[in-house]
């Protein structure tokens, strides 16, 4: 089962010092990190380090991907096909992004959705950029 996805928009690339304070960031987060190139990351984010207390009586690991790409880093190819159908983002955000960061949580509980949102956040404090959050209403 998938979870929720959010984006983070970048306006250039992320200088190698801020990939570093992220890997920095994503290890001290979880019980279980594996880095599958510079800038994408499996993880088992623990809940409690992003301050959640309450993780609905499940195992507060929870499983999430951090994947870093654009041209030069990662899939350019994903880059282009999740940005291809966009209106200009320019007036919206104030840039056209050239570089993205997804945070793809794998399950679907309430607590991955809050593990989702302020992992995107601690993430964002590390290397900036704009969150891009889709929403499905057709499932509500």
């Amino acid at each position: 089962m998938s979870g929720p996805v959010l984006v983070i928009e970048l306006a250039e690339p992320v200088p190698p010092v801020s990939i570093q304070r992220l890997r920095e960031l994503l290890v001290r987060s979880s019980s279980h990190f594996e880095e599958k190139r510079v800038g994408e990351y499996d993880l088992n984010i623990h809940a409690e380090s992003l301050g959640i207390v309450d993780t609905g009586g499940i195992d507060g690991r929870r499983p999430v991907m951090v994947s870093l790409m654009g041209p030069g880093i990662g899939d350019e190819s994903i880059f282009e096909a999740e940005h291809a159908d966009e209106v200009d983002q320019e007036p919206l955000i104030g840039f056209t992004p050239t570089h993205a960061v997804d945070v793809i949580a794998f399950c679907n509980r309430p607590v991955d959705h809050v593990v989702t949102a302020l992992l995107t956040a601690a993430v964002m404090d590390v290397i900036g950029g704009v969150a891009n959050a889709e929403c499905d209403f057709s499932v509500w």
